[in-house]
């Protein structure tokens, strides 16, 4: 029976990863605030156009207006950041998964709020 040669064992190549300025937990922590930030944004100002449109009252489209630009800041700080820390896991630093951990529970408790608010308001 011959011998086969194993394969070469190759190291991962190191790709880019969410780069230096979150290789720190201060910088971290501050991502994390950015985040929750966005999130409220976000929250208050769905509420917001939500009430407005909800309304059986005839609001102009600049009441409107800037409710619905909060929406789309906090929807691109919030997707943005979940994009850039979601890219290769293997690169990240352990502050940036730290960071990257904290924002999904902040995610999930959030849904529970919302699921929780929405809920209790239909009983």
């Amino acid at each position: 029976m011959a011998m086969i040669p194993a394969e070469r064992s190759v190291p991962g190549r190191r790709l880019p990863g969410s780069g230096a300025w979150v290789e720190e937990p201060f910088w971290g922590a501050v991502v994390v605030i950015v985040f929750m930030s966005g999130m409220i944004i976000l929250a208050k100002s769905a509420l917001v156009l939500a009430e407005g449109i909800g309304s059986h009252m005839s609001d102009s489209l600049t009441d409107l207006a800037l409710p619905a630009a909060g929406c789309v800041l906090g929807s691109i700080i919030v997707i943005g950041l979940l994009i850039a820390f979601g890219h290769q896991p293997r690169t990240r630093s352990g502050s940036a998964t730290a960071s990257f951990a904290a924002m999904r529970v902040l995610m999930f408790v959030g849904g529970i709020v919302l699921f929780l608010g929405g809920a209790l308001r239909m009983i």
